[in-house]
């Protein structure tokens, strides 16, 4: 077994629609939503642990979750982003995209963002930053969370690769915290 030099990965979500939007930085390249920067949503990628490629992207409007990144589920071989791009509260996760980041990792920044918006409702609080980072295993341990409900997000992590037998698969770990 050998390992190497961790392979850095930021994820960026924007707060408010100021014509700036959610960005992936993986290994020094960049990723973009296939959006435009002033509209609201929920970014998923899906990025291949062999090598660091984003094998899928796609956006949500916060109910659905898209076929593109549907069929990754359960694959222990993926990793998922779902990054908020100027999310309203109408864009909370829920229906078939919150039982799909609840089953690959989200916790307690997903179950804050529904207490505030059950409890405190969005006529106070109508935007929201969120950031969740796992893999798409199902049985996995917890992913990595950020949220902010007054500004832009900003999730710090590394894949290390690892080698065994000559395969190499990347791990991922939370490097900087919050």
């Amino acid at each position: 077994m050998t390992n190497g030099s961790t392979q850095q990965a930021t994820a960026f979500s924007t707060f408010a629609l100021d014509g700036v939007r959610a960005t992936l930085w993986i290994g020094g390249q960049n990723h973009f939503p296939n959006q435009p920067p002033d509209t609201a949503f929920i970014w998923l990628v899906v990025v291949d642990l062999t090598d660091l490629s984003v094998a899928a992207s796609d956006v949500s409007d916060g109910t659905g979750l898209p076929n593109a990144i549907a069929g990754y589920l359960g694959n222990s071989q993926y990793f998922l982003y779902a990054i908020s791009n100027a999310a309203w509260a109408q864009n909370m996760p829920q229906g078939a995209l919150y039982n799909a980041l609840q089953k690959v990792g989200a916790g307690a920044q997903l179950s804050r963002l529904e207490q505030i918006y059950g409890t405190i409702g969005t006529g106070i609080l109508g935007n929201f930053s969120y950031i969740l980072a796992a893999t798409m295993t199902q049985t996995d341990e917890p992913g990595f969370e950020a949220l902010s409900m007054d500004h832009h997000t900003v999730l710090t992590m590394g894949f290390i690769p690892i080698t065994i037998n000559g395969q190499t698969i990347y791990a991922p770990v939370q490097e900087g915290g919050f």
